[in-house]
Order: structure tokens, then sequence, then C-alpha cells
């Protein structure tokens, strides 16, 4: 259709970017516009494209092996270091890292471009994990993991925006759901290698074995990784253009929340005047953060506001983090399920979340193919939310006495409608927004993300204790009372632990894990819920099948160099 003559209402049919049509995606509108039929275009690749792909995908395997691996080793780490209550923050500390500086990463690139910044963040990762590994204290081991955590924060989010310049905004859910094989794959391989590794060498291995994969990985990103990059003048002009001030109070209110998430209800009780101040402080940061980017004062935000004008990528962002947040509710619980009810040890706990893992990243490289295929994300995202809160529901049914194999048939449930949504998600959110705010993007999302990470494990675990306390009160023997009381029920959930009780006392005590879980499982209904019910403020956007910017991208060598020779031949 010729753009004279388009109605006004049609300004979702994204094309190939004019200025007015990127101001009309900034531009909220509550009619939905006519949508054309998607037609399907694929670019063409060459080998260089897949070997970055394939060196970008070995990446994210690296970052979350890693992620998952420490779980299994952290029991054998804590006793080692003597870590006692300190222990949670060897992991705590990677994720809050992570999530702290995943939006400067984003304004970093645009500033400095992706290929240094990718090296930089694969060296800070590895350098971490060396010092991890070496470690002789908890407080060395925690400051490991916070330069892990610094380095796996760009890993993360800088493969998500270098697929981004490379592809149309139409082909990027099928590569997405492809790395998300990759990222479900070391997520679940973690654990078990873990284990390996902690019984038969040492739990430094968890992270020595970081050193040899990091440095491959960097010989590879050096040699392969050629982007485009565009000069934003000197070092001095780049640093006065970061949002120092954002970023510190963004950091700061993460730190804030997640101080109180993780002592609320265990080492403190949620009254605690510390606990409150903590999370009033933190979540008003979060306030004075958004209204500090939005001010004249800050001249280059971290995080543009631009991202939340139009309807579909604001609704996109809160399903990013009601997805991820519901995600984590079942994949730390549905363990716990199965060693403090069915009473199984660890090892068969992993063999019976098997399918939830399989599927989960069967169904992410199906829900990316459909939306290619498609050039829709709307009814993916609708099916994907309508599965997740059926199948979270269906684990209220979750009894002692409940039949494996119906267990496992629900939990496909689940799996397969977290796996559909979350390769489009990022899409969804580009669909409504300029190509010159993919690195903007791509860092707000990859930060929603990491929060939602956070509160989808410290919701639900504060949830669960303090639903435990209440029904602890029902256990008559004051030994189990003591042990299980103040936050010890998730630590102590393991059938070892459970059958040393006498039989009366156990089957008491298997009834809270029970009744307790149960009321996870019902708050969780309400997460997902929500998720359903955001889609509707979603809007099918036109996915672009060209790239609106040539900024970024496949760097073109050989024809550079051929201008170059010409040049320096036509020289006088």
């Amino acid at each position: 259709m010729d753009q004279a003559t388009t109605d006004p209402g049609d300004y979702t049919r994204l094309t190939t970017a004019t200025d007015s049509v990127d101001n009309a995606r900034l531009t909220p509108d509550p009619i939905d516009s006519a949508r054309p039929t998607p037609t399907e275009t694929k670019t063409s690749k060459g080998w260089r494209f897949w070997l970055i792909f394939v060196c970008l995908a070995l990446t994210a395997f690296l970052s979350a092996l890693e992620g998952s691996i420490v779980s299994t080793a952290l029991p054998s780490i804590a006793r080692a270091l003597n870590a006692s209550e300190d222990y949670i923050w060897v992991v705590n500390v990677y994720y809050l890292t992570s999530a702290a500086v995943q939006p400067i990463y984003g304004q970093l690139a645009d500033l400095w471009g992706r290929r240094w910044l990718m090296i930089g963040a694969v060296a800070l990762f590895t350098l971490g994990s060396g010092i991890c590994g070496g470690s002789t204290s908890t407080n060395m081991l925690i400051g490991g993991r916070t330069v892990q955590g610094l380095g796996a924060a760009g890993i993360n989010m800088l493969i998500e925006l270098i697929l981004c310049d490379l592809l149309p905004l139409r082909e990027r859910g099928q590569f997405f759901g492809a790395l998300f094989l990759f990222l479900i794959l070391g997520s679940a391989l973690g654990p078990f290698l873990g284990g390996i590794l902690v019984d038969r060498v040492s739990w430094r291995w968890a992270f020595y074995i970081n050193l040899p994969f990091g440095g491959a990985s960097l010989v590879l990103l050096y040699f392969v990784l050629h982007v485009r990059y565009k000069p934003q003048g000197s070092v001095v002009d780049k640093l006065k253009k970061i949002d120092l001030f954002g970023n510190f109070l963004l950091a700061a209110s993460v730190s804030s929340v997640l101080y109180a998430l993780t002592y609320g209800g265990t080492r403190y009780n949620w009254s605690n005047a510390g606990i409150i101040a903590s999370l009033v402080l933190g979540l008003v940061g979060h306030v004075l953060f958004l209204l500090f980017e939005a001010s004249p004062l800050c001249r280059d935000p971290v995080m543009p506001l631009s991202l939340f004008k139009h309807r579909t990528s604001t609704a996109a962002f809160i399903a990013t983090f009601l997805q991820t947040i519901v995600s984590f509710w079942a994949l730390f619980f549905l363990p716990l399920y199965f060693q403090s009810v069915k009473l199984v040890a660890p090892t068969r706990s992993g063999v019976l979340i098997l399918p939830f893992t399989i599927i989960y990243s069967i169904s992410g490289l199906i829900g990316g193919g459909l939306a290619t295929k498609l050039g829709r994300f709307r009814i993916i995202h609708f099916a994907g939310f309508a599965l997740i809160t059926i199948g979270i529901g269906t684990f209220t049914l979750f009894e002692r006495d409940t039949h494996l194999a119906e267990i496992e048939v629900l939990q496909v449930i689940f799996a397969f409608g977290i796996g559909i949504v979350a390769p489009s998600l990022l899409t969804a959110i580009q669909a409504a927004l300029p190509d010159d705010l993919n690195a903007a993007s791509t860092g707000t999302f990859a930060f929603v993300r990491s929060i939602g990470t956070i509160w989808g494990v410290s919701i639900p675990a504060a949830i669960f204790n303090n639903r435990f306390d209440e029904l602890l009160q029902e256990l008559p023997d004051e030994t189990a009372r003591a042990a299980l009381a103040r936050g010890h029920a998730y630590e102590s959930a393991s059938a070892a632990f459970v059958n040393s009780f006498p039989g009366p006392i156990r089957d008491m005590i298997v009834s809270i894990y029970e009744r307790s879980l149960m009321r996870v499982w019902q708050i969780g209904i309400v997460f997902a819920g929500l998720g359903f019910l955001v889609v509707f403020l979603e809007r099918d956007l036109e996915l672009r099948t060209e790239q609106e910017s040539q900024e970024f991208g496949l760097e073109e060598r050989q024809r550079v160099n051929r201008e170059t020779t010409s040049q320096n031949l036509s020289a006088p």
C-alpha cells in the first residue's frame, strides 16, 4: 500500500523506517488497527553469520551452566568455608550484580560497540570464575561471584542484542528459540555436572571448569565477532553520556529490595524495622529512578521512558516479568515437592523434573519458529499463558499419593506454556519500537527478566516459610519444630531428614510440607493469570522483514578492504 494513502489507524504496519512511522510506534493508541496478512521473507545468511551464532550459543551455554552448577556444589562450599548463614549470598550476589548492571550494558553497547564489550564481559566472567575457584574465605568467594555476575550480565544481554543487530525482527523468534535450547541445556546439565565434580574432584572445579571454556570463547569471539560500530566521539564524550546517577540509583534500589526478600521471614520477622525499611527504601528508590529518567536532569537515560510509550511494548515487559517469576516459581519448588512430600532422593528428583526441562526447551524452539512463520506473537502469548495458568493450577492437586505419571503429564502442560512464550517476548517489545532502541530495549528486557528471577525465588519462598511456620504449631515434637522453624524447612526438605522421625511425626511433617506447597501453587495461579490478562493489552504489530538501521550488523570486511585499497591507489 502506498504510504500516502495509508489510513492513520494503520500506523502499526511497520515498514522499513521513516521518521513518521517511528514516531507513530512510540505514540499510544487504544484502538487496534487492521493488520495486513503476513508474508514470510528470509534474509540470506553466509558462513560468517552461522559461525557467530554458534559462538554466541556456546557462550550462552557457558553462562547458563555456571548459573546452575553452583546449586549442587553450594552445601560443600558452605561446609568447606564455614559460610554459615552467609552462604545465601554466594547465590544472591550473582543475580544481584547481573540484574543491576544489565541496563548500563545497553548504554555502553551503543557508545563502544558490541564486539569489545562482549569480549570484556566474557573476560570478567572467566576472571570471576578463577577467583571463586581459588577462594580461601566466604568473602573472597562472594567477591568472585560479584565479578562473575558482572560478566554474566553482559554475556546474557549482548548475545540477544547482537542477534537483534544481525536479524530483522521477523526472523529473531526462531533464533531466540534455538538460543533458548542452549540456555536450557546448560541449566539442566549444571546440577548434574556439579554433583560429579563435587563427588569426584572438588567443589573448586565447579568454577575452574569455566577457565578453559571461557578462554576458548574469548579466542573465538576475537576472531569471529566482527560487527559494525559507528564511533560516538572521544572517550570523554562517551563517559559524559553514561547515566551514572541513574545506574547507581537502580543498583541501590535492587540491592535494598533483595536484602529484604532474602532475610525477611528467615533471619528476621517481616515486622522487623530493618526489613520494612529496606523494602520501602528499595521500592521508593525504583520510583525515584523512573522519575529521574524522565526528568530534564537526565540527558542520556539508561532506561528511556520512550520504551514504555506504546502499550504493546509495556504489556510485553510486564508479561516478561510475570513469565520469569512463574518459571522460577516452579523450577525451585517442584524439586521441593518431590523430596519432601514424595520422599525421593535428590538424584531421583532430578530425573522426575526432566520432562519439565525437556519440554521447556523443545517448546521454546516451537514458539520461536511459530513467531517467525506466522509473523504474529499475540496468539502465542495467549496460548502460552493459558497453559501456564492451567498448569500451575493443576499443581494444587499434588499430594503424597498422587501418581507419578499424572505429575509428569501436568508438568508438561506447564512447561510447554512457559517455553512457547519465552522466545517471542523480546520480539513483541521491539515490534513497537524502532531499531535504534534495540540496545536500550534489550538491556531493559534483560533487567526485567533478572528482577523476575529474584522475585520468582524470593516471593514463593516467603509464602512457603510463612505458611510452614503457621502449620508447624500443629507438630507436637519440639525437636522437629526447632529444626524446621524460621526458614529452615526449605533446606531440610529431604527424604533422609523427614524419614529420621518416627512414623506419626514423619507423616505430620509431610502433611505440613504438602499444605505449605499448596499455598505456594495457589498464589502462583494469580501471577500466571495476570500474565494472561496482560496479553489483552498487546497488539499484533507487523514484524519487520528488513533492518531499519544499518549502523550495526555484520562488518563487511571485504568491501571495506577493497574501498581502502582503491583510495590508497588513487591518492596522489
